[in-house]
């Protein structure tokens, strides 16, 4: 039973993997899956448990400098491949914006090698789980912010093998420039205090990615309904995968902005009938 079991499991990995860009064929461990799929439950592992346990008995370190450098060069490398895909494909590439299938040109080689690098980039926004470790921040480290990370560096694993351009490029292209105005605030909440009074357009930053997911939704469901050369498998594993960040974020929304208000203006009304009374 159990060997007919895995007989199974490995007949249907080898069909699955039969799908794989024949172009990242040789590209080394990031792409075969060797370093990603161990590097993601040792992330988990460290930002839930080895962590915290290891800075239990610490002080907190003091990393003002390496965050502020960390998150000015995460605007910079994001905003760099914002432009560079956007050059190669919609503005540059002939990409059509309502839908776009495969391309076998130079313009999708770059892409295919721009994907490849950037699953470094998305392994680099680890470190601000760490950064959470290293200071102690341990409620920062919420389900929100592992699955999330998690699920960044999967997916952009996924991508790189089975679908490295087309459809899914115009989410990639928008979510970057999310991230640049994400690790900008970042970069400015970590200047301190001074600035924070400059800050309150937080949960207009959560409500952006928000709307990111909800219209890239919306962009996957096209190749659905209207053939254009994009495989439906992969647009409806995009659109799985955004539905559950969509659901983390607009929990995260409501938790933070709308319940804890709630809450502090039922406290207010309280603290107003003591003074009354």
């Amino acid at each position: 039973m159990a060997v007919s079991s895995l007989a199974s499991l490995l007949e249907l990995y080898h069909h699955v993997w039969s799908f794989r860009d024949p172009r990242v064929e040789g590209w080394g461990v990031v792409t075969e899956g060797r370093l990603i799929i161990p590097l993601l439950f040792a992330y988990v592992y460290l930002a839930k448990i080895g962590g915290p346990r290891w800075m239990k008995n610490r002080e907190p370190y003091k990393l003002r400098s390496a965050i502020l450098a960390y998150n000015f060069m995460m605007a910079l490398v994001n905003a760099y491949f914002c432009y560079r895909y956007a050059r190669l494909t919609y503005f540059g590439g002939g990409y059509n914006f309502i839908c776009q299938g495969f391309k076998n040109d130079e313009h999708s080689v770059e892409v295919v090698h721009l994907n490849y690098w950037y699953v470094y980039v998305r392994i680099a926004d680890f470190l601000d789980t760490f950064f959470f470790v290293a200071r102690k921040k341990f409620s920062q480290i919420s389900a929100l912010h592992v699955i999330h990370h998690f699920l960044v560096v999967l997916s952009g694993w996924v991508w790189l093998n089975f679908g490295n351009e087309g459809q899914g490029i115009l989410g990639l292209i928008i979510n970057q420039a999310v991230h640049v105005i994400m690790y900008t605030y970042y970069f400015l909440a970590a200047l301190g205090p001074a600035v924070q009074p400059y800050l309150w357009w937080k949960k207009y930053l959560t409500r952006l990615q928000i709307a990111q997911f909800i219209f890239v939704v919306v962009h996957f469901t096209v190749p659905i309904f209207y053939d254009c050369g994009y495989p439906k498998a992969l647009a409806l594993f995009g659109i799985a995968q955004l539905l559950l960040g969509l659901a983390l974020f607009i929990n995260f929304y409501v938790q933070t902005y709308i319940r804890k208000k709630g809450a502090s203006k039922e406290t207010s009304l309280a603290n107003g009938k003591v003074k009354q009374g």
